[in-house]
């Protein structure tokens, strides 16, 4: 039976999440403005905007981890890495994501490539978080996983349970 693991608390300022929900209601507003030869609304524009909106409002919600019998299971908003116990390496992190290079950056929800420092050993790292700091780093694959779960030390101490190796 999987074990849901609780997130870390966003650490995204109220203001950074108003300005979240001001990009769809602007693309909203701006379906109402007139444009040359054709009267408003736009529909594509309106669209877009609930479209926009409704990805900002969803992708916090499916991030999440869960430890099954198989692996840790990673849900994204467009899918899911499972990473089997077997060969993960896994400790707290010091550091923290840095720049984007690919990815989603939204107030509660960093995914994608991300810059990692000042671990001079990792120069970037997969991340699917809540927050830039306070992590654990996961090895697997040869890819490195950057997570953000609650209560790391409890974290770490289930996937040593079950068998992953953990460094200190």
């Amino acid at each position: 039976m999987p074990t849901p693991v609780p997130l870390a608390p966003p650490e995204a300022p109220p203001a950074l999440r108003l300005v979240t929900l001001g990009v769809p209601l602007l693309l909203a507003g701006a379906a109402f403005l007139p444009d040359e030869g054709r009267p408003p609304p736009h529909p594509e524009l309106l669209a877009v905007a609930l479209l926009t909106g409704l990805g900002f409002w969803l992708a916090p919600r499916r991030l999440g981890y869960e430890l099954t019998g198989d692996g840790l299971v990673i849900r994204t908003l467009l899918g899911r890495t499972v990473l089997p116990y077997a060969g993960l390496r896994a400790r707290r992190s010091a550091g923290r994501l840095g720049l984007r290079t690919f990815g989603t950056g939204l107030p509660g929800y960093l995914t994608g490539h991300f810059t990692f420092g000042p671990d001079p050993a990792l120069r970037s790292v997969r991340a699917a978080a809540t927050r830039t700091g306070g992590g654990v780093l996961l090895e697997s694959g040869g890819q490195v996983y950057f997570l953000t779960p609650a209560d790391p030390g409890g974290f770490l101490e289930a996937l040593a349970r079950r068998g992953s190796r953990v460094e200190e």
